[in-house]
């Protein structure tokens, strides 16, 4: 028959997919959700196989709950990817009212007809529910692929659903004589390509995810997780990428006096104070700004769309936060203090021309006392002529 084609394979094949993703579980968010939904629905399409007899309620019903949990599981599982809290309530909700229409229609007609019109709608509500925590304008181009392939999902439910209710069926449908109907044959085949490719594109998601991670784990600092050199020239890149003559500022900054944190308090007292102002830095960044450490105890902060007074202020600003701050412990007496070199980008000017800009007014901070701050009297009208390779620390 048509529907054993498909009776054990497709439940074989959503239990190897939970299976790995169990496996995978701990590489990235919401794969235990994604196990739990494709284990679910295994059992789900293997209990369709034991046949039933006419009357029968509580298989359909059971099997009907497993459809519903597995697509649930689908629900967190994209929640924990975007970082977003599932609508448990509202899953209830939809699992209780198909479950109570469902129960309904075999208690007061014994039609599966009405029965499997009600689950599937329940299923497709949880699948657009789904898609509510992404969005079609999802940063990324595999949550836009997951978002439409949940909207897929749910569209193929209710062209289904459509279909099925307003086809005649002779003899009427019931739970003993569904298994052997074409109908069920479509569902199957239809619930088993649409379970693959949501499959695959979470196995391409981990992937990408991985990368992701990857590239990010390289561009950043292992001490102070800024940006480190690499990282800061790209991300540089990306924040002068849109077009238009919109202002941008450097800040160069080093702390004062800080070997004798090393030599007097030991190295790992150092590391707390890199960490601690790395951090400062970085919650006086603006979301179009970026913070990279240059190595030791220097630091860079770019800023898209701050002119050169601007820039000054911001890092007076910081001058004054940074010595304000009580570091705990041995350090409780220490008052660390740094220097800023302040200047404004030349449209088109290499970032490392403007480094070596920076650097030179730093240097000046430095040789007048330290814990200043030392600005560019102007900013630079055109790109330097012959540039020069910021000298690596």
């Amino acid at each position: 028959m048509q529907a054993d084609i498909l009776a054990w394979a497709v439940p074989a094949t959503f239990l190897a997919f939970g299976i790995g993703f169990a496996v995978l579980g701990r590489v990235g968010p919401g794969l235990y959700a994604w196990s739990l939904c494709f284990t679910l629905a295994s059992l789900a399409y293997g209990s369709t196989v034991i046949p039933v007899s006419d009357g029968a309620i509580a298989k359909p019903l059971f099997e009907d709950l497993l459809f519903l949990l597995s697509l649930s599981g689908a629900n967190v599982a994209l929640a924990a990817r975007m970082g977003r809290r599932p609508r448990l309530e509202l899953l209830a909700g939809i699992i209780v009212a198909s479950l109570g229409s469902a129960g309904l229609a075999l208690v007061l007609t014994g039609d599966a007809k009405l029965e499997i019109f009600a689950i599937q709608t329940g299923c497709a509500l949880i699948m657009v529910t789904a898609a509510s925590h992404m969005g079609p304008r999802s940063a990324r181009g595999i949550d836009q692929a997951l978002f439409w392939l949940c909207l897929l999902v749910a569209a193929s439910l209710a062209l289904q659903n459509l279909v099925f209710l307003s086809s005649p069926l002779d003899p009427p449908m019931s739970v003993a004589n569904w298994r052997e109907s074409p109908w069920a044959f479509v569902f199957q085949l239809s619930g088993a390509a649409t379970g693959v490719a949501m499959a695959f594109a979470v196995l391409v998601a981990i992937g990408m995810d991985l990368i992701d991670h990857h590239r990010r784990s390289s561009d950043l600092d292992a001490l102070t997780l800024v940006l480190n050199r690499r990282g800061f020239e790209r991300r540089v890149a990306e924040l002068r990428r849109p077009a238009g003559q919109v202002p941008a500022a450097l800040i160069l900054a080093d702390l004062d006096f800080f070997k004798q944190i090393n030599d007097r308090h030991g190295h790992e007292a150092g590391d707390a104070v890199i960490c601690g102002f790395a951090a400062l830095l970085g919650e006086m960044a603006s979301p179009n700004g970026c913070v990279c450490r240059f190595g030791g105890e220097e630091f860079a902060l770019f800023e898209r769309g701050l002119s050169l007074s601007e820039a000054r202020d911001l890092a007076s600003r910081m001058q004054r936060a940074l010595s304000q701050v009580r570091w705990p412990f041995e350090l409780s007496e220490v008052q660390v203090t740094a220097s800023f070199g302040v200047v404004a980008l030349a449209p088109g000017e290499h970032l490392w021309d403007t480094a070596g800009r920076a650097d030179k007014l730093l240097y000046v901070a430095k040789s007048h006392g330290r814990n200043r701050v030392v600005a560019d009297s102007i900013a630079p009208a055109r790109m330097p002529m012959e540039p020069a390779l910021y000298p690596s620390p």
